[in-house]
């Protein structure tokens, strides 16, 4: 049993440090509360890797830094504009609960195209790093015992349902938006519901369409 994730941040700046291509990045998420004084998560949100704003290399102490349950650079920089933004779309479609965040490559890139592939020197599917990052996340998983986790972005549903041999569970559209769009991969993992929604703030996301995810979220918690 995982008494507390100490061991498993250790190890990510261990590999970082290990990893020429992986020190480029100007920080990595990992185990970070939404709200600080949050101990246990209800849910844990994951993205596809953490954004960079341009402000952030304003902090240029020990980089890559990092926003984890042990330190989280923005308490001494400032919170970014999207950072912000994102704290607030999760409390928007998880309210009033323990949220915490994730991602499944941990190190910061502008987006997941070009500026990752001219950083990191490969492009996002062809990390050599998910597995690393999985079993990371299993520790987080195994110590938190979530009620639901969540990852945001429905391109890579497939690809990253495979990585981690999640179960398929079902797959749901907006009926009552007229696109009509899939909004729901839901998934299985380690016996939790493990659901892919479009993004919260990139996909163009309805009042009709939030609404819907919102509810079904909202059944598992």
């Amino acid at each position: 049993m995982i008494s507390n994730l100490s061991k498993t941040l250790k190890g990510i700046r261990e590999y970082t440090q290990n990893h020429n291509e992986l020190k480029k990045s100007h920080h990595f998420v990992f185990n970070r509360p939404v709200d600080k004084d949050s101990k246990i998560a209800d849910v844990i949100v994951m993205g596809l890797n953490p954004g960079e704003e341009v402000a952030d290399w304003g902090y240029e102490t020990n980089l890559p830094t990092e926003e984890s349950s042990e330190f989280d650079f923005h308490n001494e920089f400032g919170i970014g504009r999207s950072t912000a933004r994102w704290s607030k779309e999760c409390k928007g479609y998880l309210p009033n609960k323990n949220i915490f965040l994730s991602q499944f490559f941990f190190w910061s890139s502008k987006d997941t195209k070009s500026n990752f592939k001219n950083r990191f020197g490969y492009s996002f599917k062809k990390s050599p790093h998910f597995n690393f990052c999985k079993n990371c996340n299993e520790e987080m998983i195994d110590f938190h015992k979530p009620k639901l986790i969540v990852a945001t972005g429905t391109s890579l549903a497939k690809f990253f349902s495979s990585v981690y041999e999640m179960k398929h569970i079902k797959t749901l559209r907006c009926e009552t938006d007229k696109r009509n769009r899939t909004i729901i991969h839901h998934y299985e993992f380690k016996g939790i519901p493990f659901i892919f929604t479009p993004h919260w703030t990139s996909a163009r996301v309805s009042k009709l369409e939030k609404k819907d995810i919102q509810f079904y979220l909202s059944s598992y918690l």
